[in-house]
């Protein structure tokens, strides 16, 4: 037994012994190997920028924010209980309530046609244009026409309305006398002589100052302090008047009673234009008779007033 252990120990030693002599030769061979094996590649997953929106799709998400953020001043300081119903803050003109309906005739007797009134309430310094802005009912609409601003004795051009301070616009359902719409002044009252206004003008020309006249004789004097406001001198009178030098005094001043005289004296005064307009639309008229919803539209579509009866 102790011979066969010494035998198995004694190889064991030499197993040991030859490991290790052939170690080196082992760890080239091993290397040789790991040279001798094709590289593997590993392939990392291909990473593809992201593409940028076209502007056609970046371009209303821009626009829908600028909309929402560049309110005016005035429709955010509108309080929610004054907003109409059917309607949001963004839908409001930036006018809203600066020109509104403030009243409807409905009903026409004689010769006095329907009519709608607007108002304008407006800061000094403060201007609106509302020619092209839609006024419409629950049935029908009308678009706010061009109309005279000064009107002069040859008339003048219609052109776009331009509210300032408190300013009244009259709407009427007829043709106009003078076929032209336009902003009463100092002297339009004179034009009453000579066209049938319904309703009347207003009879408000400049009275006529005596120390002007007191070169006269006594019965010219008479006669011109007689006349009403804006009324012209009578055919009658003016050719009875004596073939003298005092009868043709007075006929000359008769001669500057009248709308181009008024115009050219007293255009330049500050208070020369009334604050009223009057506008004249035939055909059907657009409002119900009995109960409707009138509505004022800026030239963008906005709101700038609702008016129900």
């Amino acid at each position: 037994m102790n011979f066969i252990k010494i035998i198995a120990i004694f190889v064991i030693v030499i197993g040991i012994v030859y490991a290790i002599g052939q170690a080196p030769q082992m760890i080239e061979q091993v290397k040789e190997y790991q040279k001798a094996q094709p590289v593997k590649t590993v392939k990392k997953p291909l990473i593809t920028a992201k593409k940028t929106p076209s502007p056609a799709i970046v371009k209303p998400i821009l626009e829908q924010k600028t909309a929402t953020t560049t309110l005016s001043k005035a429709v955010l300081d509108i309080p929610d209980y004054r907003i109409p119903t059917g309607y949001k803050r963004e839908e409001l003109s930036p006018y809203f309530e600066k020109v509104q309906v403030s009243s409807v005739s409905t009903y026409s007797w004689g010769n006095y046609p329907k009519s709608i009134s607007l108002y304008s309430y407006l800061q000094e310094g403060e201007l609106i244009n509302i020619s092209s802005w839609k006024i419409k009912s629950n049935r029908s609409e009308i678009s706010i026409p061009k109309a005279i601003g000064i009107y002069r004795p040859d008339g003048g051009e219609e052109t776009d309305i331009i509210l300032s301070g408190s300013n009244y616009i009259n709407i009427y359902n007829a043709k106009s006398p003078v076929n032209k719409n336009f902003r009463l002044n100092k002297c339009t009252g004179y034009l009453e002589n000579f066209y049938d206004f319904n309703p009347f003008l207003p009879m408000n020309c400049p009275y006529i100052n005596r120390s002007e006249i007191s070169y006269l004789y006594g019965e010219c004097q008479s006669y011109i302090m007689s006349l009403s406001n804006c009324k012209m001198p009578e055919t009658n009178f003016y050719n009875s008047l004596p073939g003298s030098d005092r009868g043709n005094d007075c006929r000359a001043y008769l001669n500057t009673i009248n709308f181009g005289n008024c115009y050219s004296k007293y255009r330049n005064d500050k208070d020369f234009l009334s604050s009223e307009w009057r506008i004249w639309i035939e055909g059907d008229w657009f409002i119900d008779s009995l109960h409707d919803r009138i509505r004022i539209f800026d030239k963008d579509g906005l709101l700038a007033d609702e008016y129900i009866y």
